[in-house]
C-alpha cells in the first residue's frame, strides 16, 4: 500500500446539528433532527459550506449519514469532500442490541454489504468469537461500521471516546495499535482517536512509541466538556508532539465564534476545528472566523 496521507482538513463540519444533537436542549435537538430529515436540507448547508472552502465532514454510522454518503457519491461539488467517519456509533449498539440482540443487530448492518462481504466479514468474525479473538471480533466490527463509506473519500476514521477511553481506563493500550493498523493497513487513510483525557491519552501512546497521534477532544477558553482541566489539557497542548483536532470550540454555543477561534490561535498543536453548523448564516460567521485566527485554516489543510 502507498504511503497514507496524514493531512487532514483544518475546518470539518460535524454531524451533530443534521442527526439531531444538541448537548444543551433536546427540544433544540429534535426540531434540527426534524428540519434534516430532508436530505435537500442538509446539502443546502454542505454547498453554501463548500463556497465557503469546507471540503470536510465527520459523520457516525447514524442511519442519515447514509443519504449524505450517497450525496458524497453522486453531486457534483460534494464529490469533491472527504468524509471522517465516527465508529462505532455507540446508541445504535445501545438500543438495537436490547431490542434485537447484537447478532441480530450485526445481521441487519451486513445488509449493507455484497454477499461476498457478508461471507468474508461473518466467516473471520466467526472464527474470532469461536476462538474468544478479540482482534478478529473489533475489527469484524470496523468493517461492518465502514460499509456506509464505500466509495466515499475519507480523510482519517475516528474511535469513538466510549471506546478509546475504555481502553485507556482498563489498561488494554494494545487495542489502540490494534485499531490504527487496521484502519491504515486497510483502508489507507490514518487512525483517530476521540477521548475525554486528552492529557491521559496522550501519556499512554507516547510510552507505547506513537509519535504526533490524531485525537480528538473538547477545547475551548471555558472548560466546556474540557477534562480533565482546562489547565490541565491547555499545559499538554503547549508541548509539540500531538495533532489535535478540537471539538466543542463554541461551547454548545455559549461563546461567540470570535472569541472562541482567538482563544485557540496560539496553539499550533490544534491542526483541525470540528465544528457544527444548522444556518447559513452561523456557517458563514463561524467558518470565517475560524480563517481569520487559525493560519493553518487559511493555508489549507493541515
Amino acid at each position: 500500500m502507498s504511503e497514507i496521507n496524514r493531512t487532514v482538513d483544518s475546518i470539518i463540519l460535524g454531524h451533530n446539528p443534521f442527526f439531531g444533537v444538541d448537548h444543551l436542549s433536546q427540544e433544540r435537538g429534535n426540531e434540527k433532527a426534524k428540519k434534516f430529515e430532508d436530505i435537500s436540507e442538509v446539502t443546502q448547508i454542505l454547498h453554501h459550506c463548500h463556497d465557503l472552502g469546507v471540503r470536510g465532514m465527520m459523520m457516525s454510522t447514524h442511519p442519515r449519514a447514509t443519504a449524505i454518503c450517497e450525496s458524497f457519491r453522486n453531486d457534483t461539488k460534494l464529490s469533491q469532500w472527504r468524509a471522517y467517519p465516527l465508529v462505532p456509533y455507540i446508541q445504535k449498539y445501545v438500543r438495537g442490541s436490547n431490542e434485537k440482540g447484537l447478532v441480530n443487530l450485526v445481521i441487519d448492518t451486513l445488509g449493507q454489504a455484497t454477499m461476498g462481504q457478508k461471507l468474508s466479514m461473518i466467516f473471520r468474525g466467526g472464527v474470532g468469537f469461536l476462538a474468544k479473538d478479540v482482534k478478529q471480533a473489533l475489527t469484524l466490527l470496523i468493517d461492518v461500521e465502514l460499509l456506509p463509506f464505500k466509495g466515499v473519500n475519507m480523510g482519517a476514521v475516528f474511535l469513538h471516546d466510549t471506546l478509546t477511553d475504555l481502553a485507556l481506563g482498563l489498561g488494554l493500550h494494545p487495542l489502540l495499535d490494534l485499531f490504527r493498523d487496521h484502519v491504515e493497513k486497510t483502508y489507507g487513510v490514518q487512525a483517530g482517536f476521540v477521548t475525554k483525557n486528552l492529557p491521559m491519552l496522550r501519556r499512554a501512546l507516547e510510552a507505547r512509541g506513537w509519535r504526533n497521534p490524531l485525537i480528538m477532544a473538547s477545547f475551548n477558553s471555558i472548560g466546556f466538556y474540557v477534562n480533565p482541566s482546562l489547565e490541565e489539557v491547555s499545559g499538554s497542548l503547549k508541548q509539540p508532539g500531538v495533532n489535535l483536532v478540537a471539538m466543542n470550540t463554541l461551547a454548545s454555543g455559549k461563546l461567540n465564534p470570535e472569541k472562541a477561534y482567538k482563544f485557540l490561535s496560539p496553539y499550533s498543536t490544534v491542526k483541525s476545528v470540528v465544528v457544527g453548523v444548522s444556518r447559513k448564516e452561523s456557517a458563514t460567521q463561524t467558518i470565517n472566523a475560524i480563517k481569520a485566527h487559525m493560519p493553518q485554516a487559511r493555508h489549507g489543510d493541515g
